[in-house]
């Protein structure tokens, strides 16, 4: 495990605390995370912890809108045929399966297309053009994907068919000539939030056409659930108009869930009231499955399915194919470690291996850049191409590294932290050569040094229910509104440390001075602490608190993310 760096938020004012203190009546410590939030006054908080549906904002502010709907509503009006179209992530999944879903309610000509990941590959595809040709679709509704798909577009348009692009990811140099392409990034687009998920586009698409002729606000409205999926699996900003949303899709999936999204609950063993973490490592997992190891078609097939048998049949299928997808990651992250083993240290991890499973390569990455904490690239080969998934360690843009090698690669696309390529087996030393070299030449040693950023010092006496209740409200958690970490020093176990599982410790801590305040902690891979922790060592431990949910009994623990001796 590689060695962290604990460091400090800038302490507020005293005087925006104590005054925040007094407008709340809240704990000093709640009051300093508001003030890192931006959050300075009771209007704040008020909007901070009450999000309103009322403060979403206008979707034709979006450039393109107004063309993007009166090109859909002249389809429904003439009875074309419409095509949804997606990536074979969360993201396009969850995106796909609510378009479809609201065309249903609208029209009985429209059908949903799914890439094959591995005879297709990301993005628009010929194969998907030859398919809407055939079967006389005249408009593509695509989502998470199509803004850098500039000759595909040109290829669509030349056999008549029509494209409307709703997607999240940033723009080439070049625009595709699609009818159009609602995407916040574009460089001209003034919609004042520009960090939407790709199913959060699509919502805002189906939100003004709702608007625009006077449906029914609660159709959209029932889409939220689907959306807040999407926002925790895809890691988009969990602030502004994405975290009202996944405000109001976390209530949803836990009190009404899409049937479909209901099947994915259940197959993942979660208990109590569902929350963004559980939306990033047992929802998003089991729909990534189906795509990873054999089609994503599976998965949209469940969320829209009004038949209860096929849904419960098509769960099953999904849960074989997650525990088929960690056998494989787990042995393609041990094979990728012994390759590792023999290189020598450098800034960045790039490792090949054409026997690999490529709908695992991306979860590999993730692991391996856990494990040495720098840029990763995992890459296997087929149909005659090598392509991977990269990604990064925070503050460096492995998009903007991978563009530098542009001239080696056939198709790559993605974010700032996350990236996919695919290059042809000839340039592959060319190329890994080359992105070594930029990220060498970019990234800072400061950079390689993973850092726990503590919002504040805690006596476990400050932990009460009250303090645990506020510091609740300041869910859903993500990027920009990250769980909060405080660090306790002068800490001992008094529950008898034990070790669960292989790498994991369990403890019941309490402060060495105040010994009446206990408090359970888990610590996962730390059991190389089981031992002085055991002897009574006094420790520092730096965690976040979370809610325990175990035989239908909740209670709090703290999640230990480092100790010290």
């Amino acid at each position: 495990m590689v060695k962290k760096i604990r460091e400090d938020y800038p302490a507020p004012p005293a005087s925006a605390v104590n005054a925040l203190c007094d407008g709340l009546g809240i704990h000093p410590v709640l009051a300093k995370l508001l003030l890192h939030r931006g959050i300075e006054n009771f209007e704040d908080a008020k909007t901070f912890f009450r999000p309103q549906i009322k403060s979403l904002h206008d979707p034709f502010l979006m450039k393109g809108m107004d063309v993007a709907i009166n090109r859909l509503h002249l389809a429904l009006q003439n009875n074309e045929k419409i095509l949804v179209f997606g990536d074979y992530d969360v993201d396009g999944t969850t995106s796909v399966a609510m378009m479809y879903l609201f065309l249903k309610k609208l029209t009985e000509n429209t059908a949903y297309y799914i890439p094959d990941r591995y005879k297709e590959g990301y993005g628009i595809s010929y194969d998907a053009l030859d398919f809407a040709a055939d079967n006389e679709f005249t408009l593509i509704i695509a989502l998470d994907c199509g803004t850098r798909s500039v000759e595909h577009i040109a290829k669509a348009k030349e056999m008549g068919l029509d494209f409307i692009i709703c997607d999240h990811h940033n723009p080439g140099e070049e625009i595709p000539d699609a009818v159009a392409l609602l995407n916040p990034k574009q460089k001209d687009c003034t919609y004042p939030f520009p960090h939407l998920s790709g199913a959060g586009v699509g919502f805002k698409f189906i939100q003004g056409y709702c608007q625009k002729y006077e449906i029914d606000n609660q159709i959209y409205l029932n889409f939220l659930d689907l959306v807040a999926v999407s926002i925790g699996a895809d890691m988009v900003p969990m602030i502004g108009e994405n975290r009202v949303m996944a405000h109001f899709g976390l209530k949803k999936l836990n009190s009404n869930p899409l049937p479909g999204l209901k099947n994915i609950i259940n197959i993942s063993n979660r208990e109590g009231e569902l929350t963004m973490m559980d939306v990033g490592y047992g929802i998003g997992p089991r729909i990534n499955a189906a795509g990873r190891m054999y089609s994503a078609m599976h998965i949209v097939d469940l969320l829209v399915s009004s038949d209860k048998e096929l849904r419960s049949s098509l769960a099953d299928d999904i849960h074989l194919y997650n525990e088929e997808r960690k056998t494989t990651e787990k042995k393609t992250t041990e094979e990728a470690l012994a390759i590792l083993k023999n290189e020598p240290e450098k800034s960045s991890t790039i490792v090949f291996s054409p026997n690999w499973h490529k709908g695992v390569v991306g979860i590999v990455a993730s692991r391996l850049q856990d494990q040495y904490y720098r840029p990763t690239l995992v890459l296997t080969q087929a149909d005659g191409k090598i392509t991977g998934s990269a990604r990064s360690v925070k503050g460096f843009n492995i998009l903007e590294a991978i563009e530098e090698c542009a001239e080696l690669l056939e198709q790559y696309g993605g974010h700032d932290h996350a990236a996919g390529i695919s290059l042809l087996p000839e340039n592959y030393a060319a190329f890994k050569k080359k992105l070594e070299n930029v990220i060498e030449k970019k990234i800072t040693a400061e950079l390689l040094i993973p850092k726990l950023k503590v919002e504040a010092r805690l006596n476990l006496n400050d932990i009460d229910e009250r303090f645990y209740r506020v510091l609740r409200q300041f869910e859903p958690f993500g990027p920009g509104n990250e769980t909060p970490l405080f660090v306790a020093e002068n800490l001992v176990d008094v529950g008898g440390c034990r070790i669960i599982g292989v790498e994991h410790l369990r403890v019941l801590l309490s402060d060495n001075d105040h010994p009446d305040k206990k408090i359970p902690g888990v610590a996962f891979k730390m059991a190389k602490f089981s031992q002085p922790i055991s002897a009574g060592k006094i420790i520092s431990a730096c965690f976040s608190l979370s809610t325990n949910n175990y035989k239908g009994r909740a209670t709090m623990q703290m999640d230990i993310k480092d100790i010290t001796f």
